[in-house]
């Protein structure tokens, strides 16, 4: 049976901008720039670093909006691979996000939630509960059961609470914030420690490298919105469009903010603390400031957890209309054109794996594995402009091919580096990548059996 397609549209332009922008700020924005203090141990370093991951990032833009544009359709990423590659190297993809990442990291960052609404609210959420994700998660499922458009409206105020908690995060460090309490942030013991590093620091090349990695991580989700981009008004002109304004609204969002940091607390005070937020609002506003911003950040984890709902299900809705998922997940309700199966079978995934073991390691593992996928789009937008150039290209991606080399380039280097570490991170991956294609062909038998 056809999937059946809504009668209107659900997403404005602005929704789907606002989308990008929240697929990309979570929560890393809070406790990635100590890291990369940490490793780029010099001011100019810090800064080139988080302008080279928006370069990059802008590049990865480019790409997915020229393919936005040519596939408007529901499942984003996978459609660009299907196009691209055909059918296999698409239901890797998705058998890697659906079941490990996009479940997995969702239910990590329930529990980061968790641990911010118990330091917010004390009185009310207990230390250690998965209550709140359980709740937070079924409650959103429902709201966008109910249909995209109002899932949206969430997420776009979660979106601006999150730029509100960094604009007043900033601008109480430079009104509230003095020398004494930038010297604070480096205790005795972190000196020492400080010091000692700097004796054994690698080259400064090497260790801007290894800041590589979480920058990209911190710059992550600009993709999102092509998994929906069938429930967005004139997707060939919009989605294009706000994959570019959201991801070079939050280059500009993360410069200012690190710059910001830089100026109050200097390197050593980012280094100093992977907490460096919560302390500057806690200095700053006193316990107050500490509730406020750990409640913010609660809000921001909850913010990236509803653009996830709102987008990964139409991947379901992808694989069934491509055969590679049951049938009846590519029906949409009548009346909200909502998901409904795929939302249901997501929720679940996601509770399974908030109560699951070695979270982190499993989802850092699948992490490695979904950077193969990002060179094999940016592969995948070359192969297209050269086997098959009479396809419609509304939004061509600038300086072409240097936006999808750059970005070639890059998952290059972050797969190839991950391979030599010697980290068992990536055998875990591989497995995980293993397993996959060990079921596509069995899977699709299954599948063409039921038809």
């Amino acid at each position: 049976m056809p999937a059946q397609e809504p009668a209107k549209k659900s997403l404005s332009a602005f929704d789907a901008t606002l989308l990008v922008m929240g697929g990309i700020i979570g929560v890393g924005i809070f406790f990635t720039p100590s890291l990369i203090a940490r490793h780029a141990f010099e001011p100019w370093a810090f800064l080139t670093m988080w302008a080279l991951g928006g370069a990059i990032a802008l590049c990865a833009a480019f790409t997915f909006a020229e393919l936005a544009g040519t596939f408007p359709e529901s499942g984003g990423w996978f459609v660009f691979l299907r196009e691209s590659f055909g059918p296999f190297p698409a239901f890797l993809f998705a058998w890697v996000v659906l079941f490990v990442i996009s479940s997995g990291s969702m239910a990590a960052v329930m529990t980061f939630c968790n641990g911010m609404l118990h330091e917010a609210l004390p009185e009310l959420v207990p230390e250690g509960s998965r209550l709140p994700a359980v709740l937070v998660v079924l409650v959103l499922t429902g709201i966008t059961m109910c249909g995209v458009k109002r899932a949206a409206l969430l997420q776009n105020a979660s979106m601006i609470l999150k730029l509100v908690v960094l604009f007043g995060l900033i601008v109480a460090g430079y009104l509230f914030f003095s020398a004494e309490d930038a010297a604070a942030f480096v205790s005795p013991g972190g000196a020492a420690d400080a010091a000692r590093a700097t004796l054994e620091r690698p080259p400064l090349w090497r260790g801007m490298f290894a800041a590589l990695l979480p920058v990209f991580f911190t710059y992550g989700g600009w993709q999102m919105i092509c998994y929906v981009a069938s429930e967005v008004d004139d997707p060939v002109r919009s989605v294009p469009r706000a994959i570019l304004f959201g991801v070079l609204g939050v280059v500009v969002v993360y410069l200012v903010a690190n710059a910001a940091f830089l100026h109050v607390l200097g390197l050593e005070g980012i280094a100093a603390d992977s907490g460096f937020a919560s302390r500057l609002a806690a200095v700053t506003l006193g316990a107050t400031g500490a509730r406020i911003l750990s409640l913010g950040m609660a809000i921001s984890a909850i913010g990236i957890l509803a653009v996830n709902i709102i987008t990964t299900p139409w991947l379901y809705v992808a694989m069934a209309n491509e055969g590679l998922f049951f049938r009846g997940f590519a029906r949409l309700h009548p009346t909200t054109g909502a998901p409904l199966r795929a939302l249901s079978v997501q929720a679940l995934l996601i509770l399974v794996y908030v109560f699951a073991s070695d979270l982190e390691y499993l989802v850092e593992s699948a992490v490695f594995v979904e950077w193969i996928f990002h060179g094999l789009v940016a592969w995948g937008l070359v192969r297209l402009r050269r086997l098959r150039p009479e396809l419609p290209r509304p939004f061509r991606s600038l300086a072409y091919p240097l936006a999808p080399l750059v970005y070639l380039v890059t998952a290059v280097a972050i797969v190839g580096t991950t391979l030599l570490d010697d980290s068992d991170v990536k055998w875990t991956g591989l497995a995980i990548l293993l397993v996959g294609a060990l079921v596509y062909r069995p899977w699709r038998a299954f599948l063409a059996r039921r038809a």
